[in-house]
């Protein structure tokens, strides 16, 4: 029997890491061992008439090392290309000169839409904007199904307003530190299995990067379990203790987040009047033994976006806000001085905030009210795209068990910085929703039961945003996608949708 789940296996690579009403940012290359650089490509940006409208040639010199330590055989280039129109779909083809039959050939493309300048008006034939959101991928058992799930929807929705404009994935899209225990302790050696892994990895995903442009936030796995702060208990991080070894995997996962995910630190995207989104890498520049979050200077530019909102708000992180601590992995939330900031200036505007994140290895949306000026909070969680296998997938199928009943926790309120900070705030019951038209289920997507061990479905989710015409809100509609449950009344691989879920942004009541 044919197997449905095709995988892109092209060794080269074609993708947008950032898209704006008139620009879009590629990436192209290989990840791949022992491939020779064209002595002459070119990527080329078509409209959907097939008219080439920009061009950018590449030379042989033009090429960079994504790891510069680890090997030689492995190049990219990233670039910027402007003066494109909003809200319209383009194609890229990333191409090399056959001097042998004197003609360009395609060696990757992806589709990209550029942001339109507002959000759709929120009719009901109208496509809203709509936001893919996914975390944690393991290649070894996944075996094309998140590309094909994926590519379904993009390509071939049964509903047209599901197709994704852009993608988020918020952090463990490799896992460096699985199977470490049983590697080489020599740095160089350790270089170059970084450089592998990202390879492996981007094979997996590459029906995802190129469709629409994709932001990516690093988690623990870009670097190592729990960094910056390794558990001395855990056999696969036993090497780190070695200062020469450390060293150089760092330095390589850093390189990894900079130079091929290309993750920003903090980021702004504004649809002006409507909405407003910050991404925030809230875990690489973490200061050891739980010292702080991230570097002030960052985590003051994320204050003063959320101390500024004019509209709702979108805050990307690789972690969630609701939470209690977890005493297995350190989570926001202790780093206590610094979450208290953040809550507090995420309350201070009166616009309703939603959280978008991944990391627990749980599908999960819940709300809560948010501080003394009359926000809510919308946190939705996707994890995981593709699980964990073999002895970790022992501790990778988590129960929703982290989610407090009240929020937020009676530690922020007891810490110095919170008592000032969130002077004035009450803990909230923390909103489970339950789908109704499914026996009452959360919207929740949880451990299979009769897996074994235990495993969390695998999934992504699509949140889609149109705005009121009276300018009274945004709708924002999240649905959940099971990757490995394909729906058997289409031809084409279709991912079943887990739930529906649907609510109204509200502006600040001080603007009423």
């Amino acid at each position: 029997m044919a197997n449905r789940y095709y995988q892109g296996l092209s060794e080269f690579h074609c993708y947008a890491t950032r898209v704006t009403t008139g620009s879009m940012r590629l990436w192209v290359g290989t990840l791949e061992r022992d491939m020779h650089k064209p002595a002459k490509a070119r990527v080329r940006v078509c409209d959907v008439s097939g008219r080439q409208v920009r061009v950018r040639p590449i030379r042989h010199a033009d090429w960079e090392r994504p790891f510069p330590a680890a090997s030689q055989d492995r190049f990219y280039k990233s670039f910027t290309f402007k003066g494109l129109r909003p809200g319209r779909m383009y194609r890229a083809y990333f191409e090399r000169w056959r001097a042998d039959v004197k003609t360009w050939e395609i060696l990757r493309s992806a589709s990209i839409r550029t942001l339109p300048v507002r959000l759709p008006l929120h009719k009901p034939r109208a496509k809203p904007f709509t936001i893919a959101l996914g975390s944690c991928y393991w290649p070894d058992q996944d075996g094309g199904r998140v590309g094909t799930a994926y590519r379904g929807l993009y390509d071939h929705p049964k509903d047209p307003h599901d197709s994704p404009d852009l993608t988020f994935l918020t952090g463990d899209q490799v896992y460096l530190d699985v199977g470490f225990d049983l590697r080489s302790w020599v740095p160089r050696e350790v270089r170059r299995r970084i450089a592998q892994d990202y390879a492996r990895h981007w094979q997996g995903l590459s029906d995802v990067l190129t469709r629409g442009a994709t932001y990516m936030l690093p988690d623990d796995h870009e670097w190592y379990n729990g960094y910056p702060d390794p558990d001395p208990n855990n056999p696969y991080l036993w090497a780190l203790q070695d200062k020469k070894v450390r060293k150089a995997w760092e330095r390589t996962a850093r390189q990894g987040i900079e130079n091929v995910q290309q993750c920003p630190v903090v980021e702004i995207m504004e649809f002006p009047g409507d909405l407003s989104l910050c991404f925030a890498d809230l875990r690489s520049f973490r200061k050891p033994n739980l010292g702080g979050l991230m570097n002030p200077k960052d985590l003051n530019r994320v204050l003063a976006w959320a101390q500024g909102l004019t509209t709702p708000g979108v805050l990307v992180s690789p972690q969630p806000l609701i939470v209690t601590r977890n005493p297995h992995e350190a989570n926001l939330l202790d780093y206590t001085g610094d979450y208290c900031q953040l809550l507090a200036a995420l309350g201070s505007t009166g616009h309703d905030i939603v959280v978008m994140s991944g990391d627990v290895h749980y599908g999960r949306v819940v709300s809560v009210k948010l501080g003394t000026e009359g926000a809510t909070l919308h946190e939705v969680i996707s994890s995981p795209l593709s699980n964990l296998t073999g002895f970790p997938a022992w501790f990778a199928g988590s129960l929703n068990r982290w989610t407090p009943k009240r929020f937020p926790s009676k530690r922020a309120f007891a810490h110095r910085e919170g008592k000032q900070a969130l002077s004035g705030w009450q803990r909230q019951k923390v909103n489970h929703y339950r789908d109704n038209s499914k026996g009452g289920s959360k919207y929740d997507i949880e451990p299979n039961p009769w897996a074994y061990p235990r495993r969390t479905r695998e999934h992504f989710m699509t949140i889609a945003f149109s705005r009121y015409g009276n300018g009274s809100g945004i709708r924002m509609t999240v649905k959940g996608w099971l990757v490995r449950d394909v729906d058997p009344r289409r031809k084409r691989i279709l991912p079943q949708q887990a739930f529906r879920f649907s609510r109204k942004l509200k502006f600040s009541k001080r603007l009423e």
